[in-house]
C-alpha cells in the first residue's frame, strides 16, 4: 500500500500548503482510509502553526496537522481484524507518511494509518461523529474529578473544549456552572448561568464559591487570578495545551488548591464518546459553525483561528 495523496502540510511556521505527499502503509495491520471530512482543532493547530511547543515532542517541519477525521476504509493489511474494506471509521492519527512528521496527520484525502488509530462506526458517518475525539477528551478529564450535582463549577473559556465540558456537566445533572468567556455568543451556546467577559465581572460576591475551576484557554496564569473565587482546597482542572506552565505558588497557596492535569485520551474514552453521541444525550449541532471544501482551506483556517463565532470548522474532502 504505497501511493500519493493531497494533504495539508505545514512547510514551516505559518506556511500551510495543499500538496502531494507520499505514503507507505505496508504493515500487516496498516489500513488506508478515504477521507470524507476532517476538522480544525483551533488551540492545537494555532500552536503548531506558530511553532510553539505543545508537548515534549520537538516540531520538525514539514508537519501534517489534523486529528479528527471520518472516512471509509479503502484497503487493509492481512492482519487487520476490526475493520474491512468499505467500513466507515473515525480516524485520529495518520502515521504512515513519507518525509512528513505526522503530528497527527489526518488532513489529507487519504489517511494511511494502522488499525489501532481508527474506531469502527458500524454505519455511514454523520457529522457529529467528528466530535468523537472532543467528547473523549472531555471524558478523560471528567473522570479525574469527583462530580456531584450540588457542586459549583467555573469554566475558563467556552471554545470547543469548554463548550463540550458545559454540555457534559449538564448531562451529568450539574446545573451550577458559570463561565469566563470574551465572546458573548459562545456563552449563549453554553449552559452557564453567570458569564463574565473579564475576571473583574466576578465581584466579591463570587469569592470562595466554586468547588471546581476548569481551565481550557491555555492561559495558565488565569489560575492565579481566579484563586479568590475557589473554595479552600478546591480543585483546578487543567485541560488546555500550555506553552508555558508557570505560576507563582505563593499567589495560590493560601487556598491549597488541588491542581489536576488532563491531556491523555485512551481508546476506552473514544468508545464511550461514540456511545454517548449515538444516544444523542449531548447537544451537538451547535458545535458545527462552518464547513469549507478543501480548496478553501486557507479561509477555513482563518475562520477557525480568528472568528469569534467559530466553534468547530469542518473541511470537506469529497
Amino acid at each position: 500500500m504505497q501511493g500519493e495523496a493531497q494533504a495539508l502540510v505545514l512547510l514551516k511556521a505559518n506556511k500551510l500548503k495543499l500538496q502531494t505527499v507520499k505514503y507507505a502503509a505496508d504493515g500487516p495491520r496498516d489500513i488506508l482510509v478515504r477521507t470524507i471530512a476532517s476538522t480544525i482543532t483551533p488551540g492545537l493547530d494555532r500552536l503548531l502553526l506558530t511553532n510553539k511547543p505543545v508537548s515534549n515532542k520537538v516540531l520538525v517541519y514539514p508537519v501534517m496537522p489534523g486529528s479528527e477525521t471520518i472516512g471509509q476504509v479503502m484497503h487493509t493489511g492481512p492482519a487487520v481484524t476490526s475493520v474491512k474494506k468499505g467500513d466507515f471509521v473515525y480516524a485520529f492519527k495518520g502515521d504512515r507518511w513519507v518525509g512528513i512528521d505526522p503530528y497527527y496527520g489526518c488532513h489529507a484525502e487519504v489517511v494511511p494509518t494502522s488499525e489501532e488509530n481508527v474506531l469502527a462506526l458500524g454505519r455511514e458517518p454523520i457529522h457529529r461523529d467528528l466530535l468523537t475525539g472532543l467528547v473523549g477528551y472531555v471524558l478523560s478529564a471528567m473522570e479525574k474529578v469527583a462530580l456531584d450535582p450540588s457542586m459549583r463549577v467555573l469554566l475558563l473559556g467556552l471554545g470547543s473544549v469548554g463548550l463540550m465540558v458545559s454540555e457534559y456537566l449538564h448531562y451529568r445533572g450539574i446545573r451550577h456552572v458559570d463561565a469566563l468567556e470574551v465572546f458573548p455568543l459562545r456563552g449563549q451556546l453554553s449552559h452557564a448561568e453567570n458569564i463574565g467577559i473579564d475576571i473583574v465581572d466576578f465581584t466579591g460576591d463570587f469569592n470562595d464559591r466554586y468547588d471546581l475551576v476548569i481551565e481550557t484557554t491555555g492561559r495558565i496564569l488565569m489560575v492565579e487570578k481566579v484563586m479568590r473565587l475557589l473554595k479552600p482546597k478546591g480543585k483546578v482542572l487543567l485541560m488546555a495545551s500550555y506553552e508555558v506552565l508557570g505560576y507563582d505558588y505563593r499567589l495560590i497557596q493560601h487556598k491549597e488548591p488541588v491542581i489536576v492535569c488532563s491531556s491523555v485520551t485512551d481508546r476506552r474514552h473514544l468508545v464511550e464518546a461514540k456511545e454517548l453521541l449515538e444516544r444523542e444525550v449531548l447537544e451537538t449541532e451547535k458545535f458545527f459553525t462552518n464547513v469549507f471544501p478543501v480548496s478553501q482551506y486557507e479561509l477555513a483556517y482563518r475562520i477557525a483561528l480568528d472568528s469569534k463565532e467559530a466553534i468547530k470548522t469542518v473541511i470537506s474532502w469529497i
